[in-house]
């Protein structure tokens, strides 16, 4: 018998069988495995043992989504029947290595490693990858987890060597694929076999690779183990969904209040499935908590909390068999009272002035502010966040759905947990007096850490000339950007972007459709308000692209047109030479658009106030006159 299967027969484990179980189907990375041999008894390495599909390890958000509910269960035990039981499947790295053995793509693997930037076979890999075969005893245990699950709807989310750990967290460059459970075993079994091959298939999408790149891991050996989670929800008709999903983060960045505590811990909340609440969706907003003061709003009206509020409900379509953004309008009749009462807000001034017309109908909009003011789900929400920053000793994000079971009370399902990264905060110095030289001044901004960075080029969109922009041609913008960012990288160069609106919008009409390798080497992004054309900044914390600018420690915040912003002077820009013509004289067309300045001769400064939650950027005064 192997030793591992030895161990687990033992009443007891020293810490030296911990870590051998732990390094024969966990993780081998040595911080993790000290949380494991922490909080791990026999018990919870046999319940592993037994949801384990095929052999190795199972993976980075597998560990970290287990060790978070072990250490919740020892620390907080008077939460134990708010959380929902865990009974997810894994499959090991080795299913992954054998597969691609027998699709003829390890040779080709071994040469992306080797090559690197200059591999240029990707599409032959994606192919080989995307129609494999798996051998029979896998699939025999695979038909395992359709069994289990029966109709429930099951999500298939990678779980590879280096994700979600101490030192890389890949927030959404690997595919997470939800299977319906719809058809028969057979159909169904079929449907979990191509989920895993779609994520197999991510190891190799662009974003992956470009997020290797950057932390130079193109050469490491990234082995794809996978978790498989039943989907937290209920069916309504043809729909499935949980009440409401998101993220949570035990440090909350973003200081829109005077009086919030950072250390108090933020949640990103969406009604329906949690896709809303890490993804940027255009015109739609997820409710933002501040645990330290929970009810408090960024929004003080009723307008304006219906304006930024969701539109649309992520659901999972059980006849179409894919997730489907619904209308708000169309998901609200399926909800019973209770369920409406935690999700829905009504807009009594606009039903006011309908019932003027005659028109006497209630008007809700999604807001989560139910959820908001039950004790029952934010004080364990409040305690688990922090607990797991304890025993993790950094800041950690999680993920999680939330349910209402009636008369069994509230019901919290945990998904994900991960580290953030640890960053130190130096000594800075915001000089006063010198308003002339500041190309901006904001408050209750986004940063983890106090820094001053010095500025080489500075790229602004010019709200106006985008906006005048053809609609169909704005995505010239976003290329010419991801280009720009490519010639910072490549020679090394500390530049800071400024775009209308939103950064990272999939609709050029809210802002500018880049994704994060587009805008990757930038050290600071700042969205900027232009209300003559409707460009409103939103950041969105705790979405993937903010995970990736946390990484990277890139400074994200917003210069509004309202009292967070103290100076905004662009026209202070002017005073340096805009090389975006001679630097890219084949894009004349965007010249008016796009404007790159060379701050490199003068002093340009960033300088972060965690503290204050302020951002100044200062630009070395010269002796010319600046013209309004």
């Amino acid at each position: 018998m192997e030793e591992w299967k030895t161990l687990l027969e033992k009443e007891k484990l020293t810490a030296g069988d911990k870590k051998l179980l732990c390094s024969e189907f966990m993780s081998s990375e040595e911080r993790m495995q000290t949380l494991i041999v922490k909080y791990f008894d026999v018990e919870d390495f046999r319940n592993v043992a037994r949801r384990r599909i095929g052999t190795g390890l199972i993976g980075g958000k597998a560990c970290g989504l287990l060790a978070a509910r072990k250490i919740i269960k020892v620390n907080l035990p008077e939460y134990a029947d708010v959380l929902e039981p865990h009974d997810s499947f894994f499959i090991g790295t080795d299913v992954f290595l054998d597969y691609l053995e027998d699709s003829g793509c390890r040779e080709l693997r071994e040469k992306m490693k080797i090559e690197k930037e200059k591999f240029q076979e990707y599409e032959i890999l994606k192919y080989r990858i995307r129609h494999g075969k798996f051998r029979e005893e896998i699939r025999r245990q695979l038909r395992r987890i359709v069994e289990e699950y029966g109709d429930t709807p099951m999500i298939i989310r990678s779980s590879s060597f280096l994700e979600d750990g101490y030192g890389n967290a890949f927030s959404g460059k690997y595919e997470s694929i939800f299977c319906t459970n719809q058809g028969s075993e057979e159909e169904n079994l079929e449907e979990l076999i191509r989920a895993i091959r779609k994520v197999y298939v991510s190891t190799v999408n662009p974003a992956a690779i470009e997020y290797r790149r950057k932390r130079k891991l193109l050469g490491a050996d990234e082995q794809m183990g996978l978790l498989v989670q039943r989907v937290a929800g209920t069916r309504y008709d043809d729909y499935y969904f949980p009440v409401a999903a998101g993220m949570g983060c035990s440090y909350n960045p973003y200081k829109w209040m005077e009086h919030l505590n950072p250390d108090a811990g933020m949640l990103r909340m969406v009604m329906g499935l949690g896709t809303r609440a890490v993804e940027r969706t255009p015109g739609d907003y997820p409710r933002l908590v501040g645990l330290d003061r929970p009810q408090a709003n960024m929004r003080t009206t009723i307008a304006e909390r219906h304006k930024f509020s969701q539109r649309h409900v992520d659901v999972l379509d059980l006849k179409e068999g894919k997730v489907a953004a619904k209308l708000l309008k169309d998901i609200i009749p399926l909800l019973d009272e209770e369920k409406k009462k935690l999700v829905l807000s009504r807009d009594t001034d606009a039903e006011y002035i309908l019932a003027q017309r005659r028109d006497y109908r209630k008007v809700y909009f999604a807001d989560c502010q139910g959820f908001v003011e039950r004790e029952e789900f934010v004080e364990p929400m409040k305690h688990i966040l922090k607990v797991l920053e304890e025993a993790y000793m950094r800041p950690v994000d999680i993920e999680f759905a939330v349910s209402d079971k009636g008369k069994e009370g509230m019901r919290i399902n945990l998904l994900q947990c991960r580290p953030l990264q640890k960053t130190v905060s130096e000594k800075i110095s915001i000089p006063e007096g010198v308003e002339s030289e500041i190309l901006f001044d904001v408050r209750r901004t986004s940063m983890r850490r106090s820094k001053t960075e010095k500025l080489e080029y500075i790229v602004r969109v010019d709200p106006q000339h985008y906006y005048e922009h053809p609609y169909a041609e704005k995505f010239q913008v976003a290329r010419v950007i991801s280009r720009i960012n490519q010639y910072f990288e490549e020679n090394d160069k500390k530049a800071m972007l400024l775009v209308p609106g939103r950064i990272g919008t999939s609709s050029p009409e809210l802002g500018v459709p880049v994704v994060y390798a587009d805008i990757s080497q930038f050290i600071a992004i700042c969205e900027v308000a232009y209300g003559k054309a409707g460009y409103h900044p939103d950041l969105s914390y705790g979405s993937h692209m903010f995970q990736d600018m946390v990484e990277a420690d890139v400074y994200y915040g917003a210069i509004n047109e309202n009292s967070k912003t103290k100076i905004y002077q662009p026209r202070l820009l002017k005073k340096y030479p805009n090389v975006f013509g001679e630097m890219w004289n084949g894009e004349s067309d965007l010249s008016k658009i796009i404007e790159v300045y060379d701050v490199s001769q003068g002093d340009a400064r960033l300088i972060l106030d965690e503290k204050e939650g302020r951002a100044v950027c200062r630009l070395a005064n010269e002796e010319e006159e600046i013209p309004y």
